[in-house]
């Protein structure tokens, strides 16, 4: 067996074995693109907003802290605030989050949704409830947790195989390269046909399918790249400042009017309370020009007890290493090349690699079956 064939068979085979596991994964990535309008499908106005005028300004967090608790109107421990846009484009109201009293369970996480601009209570939902939560636990997970994770990241590498094995297969020994890239025959049998739009569609879409798959690896196993990527911690700086406690308290506006003298010019993205004793206020900034669309590139740590206590992040000026891993959810997802084009290369790439898988089987099964029926 020459080395062609012995590349081909490994590509069939892989494919064979991974097909069904790469439709599921495909599909809803694919579903993932249109997570917002899910959320609000399921939520509807619970979840919308609109600004009483052209120049109305958010509400401060604290504000919209105690606008979720009072509304929600049980024992509720808050753990932090989400704003409008941050983690799913079409929500357009702040989303306090945090835990009923008395459990620690995150299966219990509550999600209270609050008007940004007037601090109205809208609702409240348990986010593993969410059928878009569900979606991106499967697509990251198979909901299979840890295991789960590792499992889908070695489809990736399969994928990453089968692509790279498939464009040699593909590649002419004579003739343009062009014009095989072009040409599409519709001669011949089923199977010819399937064969050839298999391999166009795999040519063409091989660069994206790559991009796809290796920034799925990056974002859920980021230390598989080291040193190449270094992903930025959500923990406190292990410095003498942070581990000391003092006589004061730092509340929620003073937090975020911290944040607010170190990026004047950013919003915030995401508030995050003391998850320990004594422990620190995260507040993410960004910016339009941030790589990271979700978070973005600047943070702030203020220490809970001591005054001008604080830590500063601005990712611009980190090292490319930390620059790249902060951004990598942001190219995976398809939001770092804005929500129209991001959302076509998303589909593009879903609804491409679900043909490449069935086309893909129907060519192993019809290929087996024959050879089973010729030895037969």
């Amino acid at each position: 067996m020459n080395m062609r064939k012995l590349i081909a068979w490994l590509h069939r085979w892989l494919g064979a074995v991974s097909s069904l596991f790469i439709l599921l994964i495909a599909l809803s990535g694919t579903m993932l693109a249109f997570m917002g309008e899910l959320f609000l499908l399921q939520h509807g106005e619970m979840l919308r907003a609109s600004p009483p005028s052209a120049k109305s300004e958010y509400a401060t967090a604290e504000t919209l802290i105690d606008s979720a608790t009072d509304g929600y109107g049980s024992s509720f421990k808050t753990m932090g605030v989400l704003m409008p846009h941050t983690r799913i484009d079409k929500v357009e109201t702040a989303i306090v989050f945090g835990l009923p009293a008395g459990t620690d369970s995150v299966d219990q996480l509550l999600m209270l949704s609050v008007d940004p601009w007037t601090a109205a209570y809208k609702g409240d939902f348990l986010l593993r409830h969410t059928f878009g939560h569900e979606l991106v636990e499967f697509h990251h997970s198979l909901l299979l947790g840890e295991a789960g994770i590792l499992f889908v990241c070695v489809i990736a590498l399969l994928l990453i195989v089968m692509c790279l094995s498939g464009l040699y297969i593909w590649w002419p020994r004579q003739g343009s390269v062009w014009r095989k890239a072009s040409t599409i025959s519709f001669r011949g049998n089923l199977k010819r046909i399937v064969l050839s739009l298999h391999g166009l569609v795999g040519v063409w879409l091989s660069l994206l399918i790559l991009f796809f798959s290796i920034s799925g690896i990056a974002t859920a196993k980021p230390g598989w790249f080291e040193p190449l990527l270094v992903a930025p911690t959500h923990e406190p700086p292990t410095t003498s400042e942070f581990e000391q406690t003092c006589d004061g308290i730092i509340n929620v506006g003073q937090a975020q009017a911290s944040g607010k003298r170190v990026f004047p010019e950013r919003n915030l993205a995401f508030f995050f309370l003391p998850n320990r004793e004594n422990g620190p206020y995260l507040l993410t900034y960004r910016a339009m020009g941030d790589g990271n669309k979700l978070e973005g590139d600047g943070r702030i740590f203020v220490h809970a007890s001591c005054n001008d206590v604080v830590h500063v992040e601005d990712l611009h000026l980190s090292e490319t290493p930390t620059q790249l891993a902060n951004m990598m959810l942001s190219l995976h997802g398809g939001y770092s090349f804005g929500k129209t084009l991001g959302d076509i290369l998303v589909l593009l790439g879903g609804i491409g690699l679900i043909g490449l898988a069935g086309s893909g089987l129907y060519l192993f099964l019809t290929g087996f079956f024959r050879s089973k029926q010729q030895s037969s």
